[in-house]
Protein backbone atom coordinates (compact mmCIF):
# COMPACT_ATOMS: atom_id res chain seq x y z
CA UNK A 1 0.00 0.00 0.00
CA UNK A 2 1.54 3.25 -0.69
CA UNK A 3 1.43 6.72 1.72
CA UNK A 4 1.57 9.93 0.68
CA UNK A 5 3.28 11.97 2.71
CA UNK A 6 2.75 15.54 3.04
CA UNK A 7 5.49 17.08 5.33
CA UNK A 8 5.29 21.46 6.44
CA UNK A 9 8.69 22.15 7.97
CA UNK A 10 10.10 25.77 8.77
CA UNK A 11 13.30 25.16 10.81
CA UNK A 12 15.85 22.71 12.13
CA UNK A 13 17.05 21.18 8.75
CA UNK A 14 18.44 18.03 10.44
CA UNK A 15 15.23 17.11 12.08
CA UNK A 16 13.48 16.84 8.80
CA UNK A 17 16.20 14.86 7.42
CA UNK A 18 16.02 12.25 10.61
CA UNK A 19 11.72 12.61 10.30
CA UNK A 20 12.39 11.40 6.24
CA UNK A 21 14.79 9.18 6.97
CA UNK A 22 12.79 7.28 9.65
CA UNK A 23 9.77 7.06 7.28
CA UNK A 24 10.95 6.51 4.21
CA UNK A 25 10.31 3.70 1.70
CA UNK A 26 10.63 3.60 -1.64
CA UNK A 27 6.84 2.67 -2.17
CA UNK A 28 5.75 5.34 -0.55
CA UNK A 29 5.93 9.40 -1.89
CA UNK A 30 6.67 12.90 0.18
CA UNK A 31 5.69 16.08 -0.30
CA UNK A 32 7.83 18.71 1.02
CA UNK A 33 6.74 22.66 1.78
CA UNK A 34 9.03 24.86 3.41
CA UNK A 35 8.11 28.37 4.76
CA UNK A 36 8.50 30.79 2.55
CA UNK A 37 10.05 32.53 5.90
CA UNK A 38 12.54 29.58 6.24
CA UNK A 39 16.56 29.71 5.99
CA UNK A 40 18.47 29.36 3.06
CA UNK A 41 20.13 25.75 4.38
CA UNK A 42 16.42 24.75 5.09
CA UNK A 43 15.49 24.95 1.05
CA UNK A 44 19.07 24.23 0.52
CA UNK A 45 18.55 20.80 1.85
CA UNK A 46 14.87 20.14 0.62
CA UNK A 47 16.10 20.94 -3.24
CA UNK A 48 19.01 18.12 -2.87
CA UNK A 49 16.49 15.68 -1.39
CA UNK A 50 14.21 16.08 -4.56
CA UNK A 51 17.45 15.76 -6.76
CA UNK A 52 18.96 12.66 -5.26
CA UNK A 53 14.76 10.68 -4.88
CA UNK A 54 12.13 10.39 -7.51
CA UNK A 55 9.76 10.14 -5.27
CA UNK A 56 10.18 12.78 -2.93
CA UNK A 57 9.12 16.64 -4.41
CA UNK A 58 8.69 20.01 -2.80
CA UNK A 59 5.69 22.32 -2.61
CA UNK A 60 6.12 26.05 -3.67
CA UNK A 61 6.38 27.64 -0.75
CA UNK A 62 4.03 30.18 0.63
CA UNK A 63 4.42 32.40 3.98
CA UNK A 64 2.08 30.07 6.47
CA UNK A 65 0.61 32.22 9.50
CA UNK A 66 -0.40 30.71 12.80
CA UNK A 67 -4.07 30.52 13.11
CA UNK A 68 -4.49 31.75 9.28
CA UNK A 69 -5.98 29.91 6.10
CA UNK A 70 -2.69 29.73 4.63
CA UNK A 71 -2.58 26.66 6.59
CA UNK A 72 -5.66 24.90 5.00
CA UNK A 73 -4.96 26.16 1.79
CA UNK A 74 -1.09 24.71 1.82
CA UNK A 75 -2.84 20.89 2.75
CA UNK A 76 -5.32 22.09 -0.36
CA UNK A 77 -2.38 22.29 -2.76
CA UNK A 78 -0.37 19.66 -1.39
CA UNK A 79 -3.77 17.14 -1.97
CA UNK A 80 -4.39 18.23 -5.34
CA UNK A 81 -0.70 17.59 -5.98
CA UNK A 82 -0.04 14.72 -5.11
CA UNK A 83 -3.41 13.60 -6.42
CA UNK A 84 -2.16 14.55 -9.94
CA UNK A 85 1.61 13.30 -9.05
CA UNK A 86 0.03 10.01 -9.01
CA UNK A 87 -2.65 7.60 -9.51
CA UNK A 88 -1.92 4.88 -6.78
CA UNK A 89 -1.44 5.99 -3.47
CA UNK A 90 -4.45 4.70 -0.98
CA UNK A 91 -3.86 6.97 2.28
CA UNK A 92 -2.44 10.73 2.93
CA UNK A 93 -0.84 11.65 5.95
CA UNK A 94 0.41 14.94 7.01
CA UNK A 95 3.19 15.67 9.25
CA UNK A 96 5.39 18.61 10.67
CA UNK A 97 9.33 18.80 10.35
CA UNK A 98 9.58 18.11 13.62
CA UNK A 99 7.27 14.95 14.11
CA UNK A 100 8.23 11.88 14.62
CA UNK A 101 7.44 8.11 13.95
CA UNK A 102 7.00 5.27 16.76
CA UNK A 103 6.43 2.84 14.23
CA UNK A 104 8.03 1.90 11.83
CA UNK A 105 6.16 1.83 7.77
CA UNK A 106 5.85 -1.44 8.01
CA UNK A 107 3.52 -0.68 10.41
CA UNK A 108 2.00 2.19 9.52
CA UNK A 109 0.99 0.10 6.33
CA UNK A 110 -0.96 -2.81 7.99
CA UNK A 111 -2.51 -0.24 10.01
CA UNK A 112 -4.07 1.49 7.56
CA UNK A 113 -3.98 -1.54 4.95
CA UNK A 114 -7.58 -2.38 3.78
CA UNK A 115 -10.20 -0.14 6.24
CA UNK A 116 -11.08 2.69 3.83
CA UNK A 117 -11.39 4.77 7.32
CA UNK A 118 -10.37 8.62 8.28
CA UNK A 119 -8.28 9.36 11.08
CA UNK A 120 -8.85 12.97 12.60
CA UNK A 121 -9.67 14.12 16.25
CA UNK A 122 -13.40 16.00 16.10
CA UNK A 123 -16.09 17.38 18.40
CA UNK A 124 -18.84 19.09 17.99
CA UNK A 125 -18.93 23.47 18.30
CA UNK A 126 -21.31 23.12 20.04
CA UNK A 127 -20.12 21.18 23.38
CA UNK A 128 -18.00 24.43 23.85
CA UNK A 129 -19.59 27.65 22.69
CA UNK A 130 -16.89 29.83 23.46
CA UNK A 131 -14.37 27.68 21.08
CA UNK A 132 -17.54 28.00 18.26
CA UNK A 133 -17.62 32.25 19.28
CA UNK A 134 -13.13 32.87 19.39
CA UNK A 135 -12.82 30.81 16.11
CA UNK A 136 -15.69 32.26 13.54
CA UNK A 137 -17.72 34.78 15.35
CA UNK A 138 -15.32 37.59 13.73
CA UNK A 139 -13.59 38.07 10.43
CA UNK A 140 -10.20 37.34 10.16
CA UNK A 141 -7.53 37.62 7.26
CA UNK A 142 -4.08 37.28 7.09
CA UNK A 143 -2.18 40.79 6.08
CA UNK A 144 1.74 40.28 6.00
CA UNK A 145 1.92 37.20 8.52
CA UNK A 146 -0.39 38.86 10.70
CA UNK A 147 -4.39 38.56 11.58
CA UNK A 148 -6.46 41.09 11.81
CA UNK A 149 -10.10 41.19 13.22
CA UNK A 150 -12.37 43.09 10.86
CA UNK A 151 -15.45 42.79 12.80
CA UNK A 152 -18.25 40.35 14.07
CA UNK A 153 -19.85 37.96 11.08
CA UNK A 154 -22.58 35.86 11.53
CA UNK A 155 -22.72 32.65 12.58
CA UNK A 156 -22.34 29.31 10.98
CA UNK A 157 -25.74 28.37 10.45
CA UNK A 158 -26.04 31.30 8.42
CA UNK A 159 -24.25 30.13 5.60
CA UNK A 160 -25.44 26.15 5.56
CA UNK A 161 -28.11 24.06 5.86
CA UNK A 162 -29.76 22.87 9.20
CA UNK A 163 -28.58 20.05 8.97
CA UNK A 164 -24.36 20.96 8.81
CA UNK A 165 -22.79 21.07 11.70
CA UNK A 166 -19.58 22.57 12.62
CA UNK A 167 -16.78 20.66 14.27
CA UNK A 168 -13.15 21.28 15.26
CA UNK A 169 -9.91 18.95 16.45
CA UNK A 170 -6.40 18.63 16.03
CA UNK A 171 -4.86 19.40 12.39
CA UNK A 172 -3.19 15.85 12.33
CA UNK A 173 -5.07 13.21 9.89
CA UNK A 174 -4.66 9.78 7.77
CA UNK A 175 -7.82 10.55 5.36
CA UNK A 176 -8.44 8.09 2.47
CA UNK A 177 -7.65 8.84 -1.25
CA UNK A 178 -11.42 9.27 -1.88
CA UNK A 179 -11.90 11.80 1.06
CA UNK A 180 -8.55 13.64 -0.06
CA UNK A 181 -10.14 13.97 -3.61
CA UNK A 182 -13.69 15.00 -2.27
CA UNK A 183 -11.68 17.63 -0.62
CA UNK A 184 -10.20 18.65 -3.38
CA UNK A 185 -12.92 18.95 -5.87
CA UNK A 186 -16.93 18.56 -4.44
CA UNK A 187 -18.93 21.67 -4.04
CA UNK A 188 -19.43 21.43 -0.15
CA UNK A 189 -15.44 21.40 -0.11
CA UNK A 190 -15.58 24.79 -2.14
CA UNK A 191 -18.42 26.74 -0.01
CA UNK A 192 -16.62 25.86 3.00
CA UNK A 193 -13.64 27.00 2.17
CA UNK A 194 -15.40 30.19 1.19
CA UNK A 195 -16.75 30.36 4.95
CA UNK A 196 -13.56 28.80 7.11
CA UNK A 197 -10.68 31.25 4.89
CA UNK A 198 -12.28 34.28 6.93
CA UNK A 199 -11.95 32.31 10.23
CA UNK A 200 -9.46 31.73 13.01
CA UNK A 201 -7.83 28.32 13.38
CA UNK A 202 -9.62 26.96 10.03
CA UNK A 203 -7.05 24.00 9.97
CA UNK A 204 -8.70 22.71 13.14
CA UNK A 205 -12.12 22.96 11.94
CA UNK A 206 -12.16 22.63 8.18
CA UNK A 207 -11.52 18.76 7.46
CA UNK A 208 -13.77 17.64 10.79
CA UNK A 209 -16.41 20.04 9.15
CA UNK A 210 -16.53 18.52 5.45
CA UNK A 211 -15.53 14.92 6.52
CA UNK A 212 -17.99 15.03 9.09
CA UNK A 213 -20.96 16.57 6.91
CA UNK A 214 -20.29 14.32 3.48
CA UNK A 215 -21.18 10.73 2.74
CA UNK A 216 -17.87 10.04 4.32
CA UNK A 217 -19.06 10.47 8.00
CA UNK A 218 -19.60 6.73 8.64
CA UNK A 219 -15.94 6.02 7.88
CA UNK A 220 -14.36 8.42 10.66
CA UNK A 221 -12.49 7.47 13.56
CA UNK A 222 -12.38 9.96 15.97
CA UNK A 223 -8.30 9.69 16.38
CA UNK A 224 -5.47 10.82 15.01
CA UNK A 225 -2.98 8.27 16.24
CA UNK A 226 -0.82 11.09 17.53
CA UNK A 227 1.13 11.70 20.73
CA UNK A 228 1.48 15.86 21.44
CA UNK A 229 1.08 17.53 24.95
CA UNK A 230 -0.25 20.53 24.91
CA UNK A 231 1.14 23.21 27.11
CA UNK A 232 -0.06 26.63 27.23
CA UNK A 233 2.18 29.15 25.82
CA UNK A 234 0.33 32.52 26.72
CA UNK A 235 -2.82 34.08 27.64
CA UNK A 236 -5.35 31.40 26.25
CA UNK A 237 -2.91 30.04 23.29
CA UNK A 238 -1.50 26.24 23.54
CA UNK A 239 1.27 24.63 21.74
CA UNK A 240 2.82 21.15 22.10
CA UNK A 241 5.35 20.52 24.78
CA UNK A 242 8.51 19.78 23.44
CA UNK A 243 8.93 15.92 24.24
CA UNK A 244 12.25 14.96 25.82
CA UNK A 245 12.94 11.41 27.59
CA UNK A 246 10.87 11.42 30.16
CA UNK A 247 7.77 11.06 27.88
CA UNK A 248 9.17 8.19 26.29
CA UNK A 249 7.37 5.57 28.92
CA UNK A 250 4.47 7.20 27.81
CA UNK A 251 5.18 7.01 24.19
CA UNK A 252 5.91 3.66 23.98
CA UNK A 253 2.72 2.64 25.67
CA UNK A 254 0.62 4.11 23.47
CA UNK A 255 -0.94 3.26 20.51
CA UNK A 256 0.23 6.18 18.65
CA UNK A 257 1.61 5.87 15.51
CA UNK A 258 3.46 9.42 15.59
CA UNK A 259 4.65 12.01 17.57
CA UNK A 260 5.29 15.98 18.23
CA UNK A 261 7.36 17.99 19.16
CA UNK A 262 11.24 17.05 19.18
CA UNK A 263 13.87 19.27 19.22
CA UNK A 264 16.80 17.46 18.89
CA UNK A 265 18.83 21.08 20.23
CA UNK A 266 16.62 20.59 23.47
CA UNK A 267 16.97 16.54 23.72
CA UNK A 268 18.84 14.45 21.13
CA UNK A 269 18.89 11.11 23.40
CA UNK A 270 14.97 10.84 22.90
CA UNK A 271 15.39 10.65 19.37
CA UNK A 272 18.66 8.64 19.39
CA UNK A 273 16.08 6.23 21.48
CA UNK A 274 13.29 6.32 19.13
CA UNK A 275 16.20 5.92 16.19
CA UNK A 276 17.26 2.46 18.04
CA UNK A 277 14.00 1.08 19.17
CA UNK A 278 13.16 1.72 15.06
CA UNK A 279 16.29 0.38 14.15
CA UNK A 280 17.65 2.99 12.20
Amino acid sequence: MKIAYFIMAHQKPNMLLRLLNAIYSAENIYLIHIDSGANDELLELAENLTRSNDNIRTLPSRFLSWGGWSLVQAELDAINYLLNWDQEWEYYINLSGQDFPLVKQEQVRDFLAGKDLNYIDARLMSEIPNQKQVTQGHYHIEDGGKLLNLGERKPFESYFQPQVKPYYGSQWKMITRAFAEYAATSYLSFEMQDYFRYTLIPDEAFFQTLLLNSQFKATHINKCYRYFDMELHHSAIQRPATLTVAYLTYLFSSDALFARKFDEDVDSVALQIIEKALDL
